[in-house]
This record gives structure tokens, C-alpha cells and sequence, in this order.
């Protein structure tokens, strides 16, 4: 084979390949003859819209709309792309880099794959921890984590919080508190 294993897609119609010195990945030709689909992947941005924006200035597949950076589109017909996750972390840009891939999805719903990573999925437990409901009942109420077998419950949590920070007669005052709850709640 012209091309090593690794190097074609589960279908045979696109391929990609990786530079070491970077987290870019890149579409290319799988084969002597003209590929059906060309496919653009990038993983990982966590956040950091310059790195971002590089990669979108080197892709043949996903381009800005416009010199004001706030949208993306897919540059022809063939184009495909596929984000594999792992949008927000600690960059500055995770919020633009959200609703730019929001669009282009979107935009070509058929054509773009947002793939969810593991940052991803621990921020969007924030908006059903978030919820009014929830945000409403009395925190000794609230359960740990399902998936986290070893998590604290968010009464724990506040209580190493305080006793870590020297608040032995605070975290006292939290459990005599959430006694007298518990009492309460049990009439």
C-alpha cells in the first residue's frame, strides 16, 4: 500500500495524518486518485483561540467567514470537519471557540462532527448542578457525583473547604447546622 494502515480512514475515503511538533492534524490525498471527501480534524484546543486560529489558517477545509474572525465555514463542496473534543480548559478564548464551532455545526449540520472530550463533559455537569431546582435545595440534600463513586457529597466538599481552611469552629458550625436541619426535615 502507497499509505501506511494508520493512515486511512475507517471508510477509504479520507485519511489524516499528524505533525509531530504540533497538535494540528491535516487532511490529505489517500490514495492516486482523487479522494471523495476531504477531512479536517483538529483535538484539544482546550481553550486557546490563537493556537485556533493557526490551525484554521493552514486548514484547506475550514476558513473564517470574514477578517473579524467571528465565523467559520467550510471552504467547498468536499470539505468535512471533525472536532474531537476538548474544547474549554484554561485558555481565554473557550467561550468565541464555543460558538464558533456551534455555527459551523450549525451551518453544515451533515458535515461537521463535534466529538465530546472529557473537559467538555465536566463543565456541562455545571448547568444540571446549576439549576435553579437544584440550587434551591439544602446542600446536605445533594448527592455526590454518580459517575465519581469516590467524589465527596457538597456537604463534605464545604466541609474540608472550612476545616482546610482553619475554620474548626465553622465546620462546627456547618454540622450543628445540618443537624438541626436533618431534625427538621425529619418532623
Amino acid at each position: 500500500a502507497p499509505y501506511p494502515a494508520h493512515a486511512l480512514s475507517a471508510s477509504g475515503v479520507g485519511a489524516l495524518s499528524s505533525d509531530a511538533h504540533m497538535r494540528v492534524r491535516t487532511p490529505f490525498r489517500c490514495s492516486p486518485h482523487p479522494c471523495e471527501y476531504e477531512i479536517a480534524f483538529v483535538s484539544d484546543v482546550e481553550g486557546d483561540l490563537d493556537y485556533f486560529n493557526r490551525w484554521v489558517a493552514g486548514s484547506r477545509c475550514v476558513a473564517y467567514t470574514g477578517s473579524d474572525e467571528a465565523a467559520l465555514t467550510l471552504t467547498h463542496a468536499r470539505a468535512y470537519f471533525v472536532y474531537g473534543g476538548d474544547v474549554p480548559d484554561h485558555g481565554r478564548g473557550s467561550e468565541q471557540l464555543l460558538r464558533l464551532l456551534v455555527g459551523l455545526k450549525r451551518a453544515f449540520p451533515r458535515r461537521v462532527a463535534l466529538l465530546v472530550g472529557n473537559r467538555d463533559l465536566n463543565k456541562l455537569r455545571l448547568t444540571s448542578e446549576c439549576a435553579p431546582s437544584d440550587l434551591a435545595r439544602p446542600h446536605w440534600s445533594i448527592p455526590a457525583p454518580h459517575w465519581d463513586p469516590s467524589a465527596p457529597t457538597l456537604s463534605q466538599h464545604l466541609e474540608q473547604v472550612a476545616a482546610a481552611r482553619g475554620g474548626g469552629a465553622q465546620a462546627r458550625r456547618l454540622r450543628s447546622w445540618r443537624r438541626r436541619q436533618r431534625r427538621r426535615r425529619r418532623r
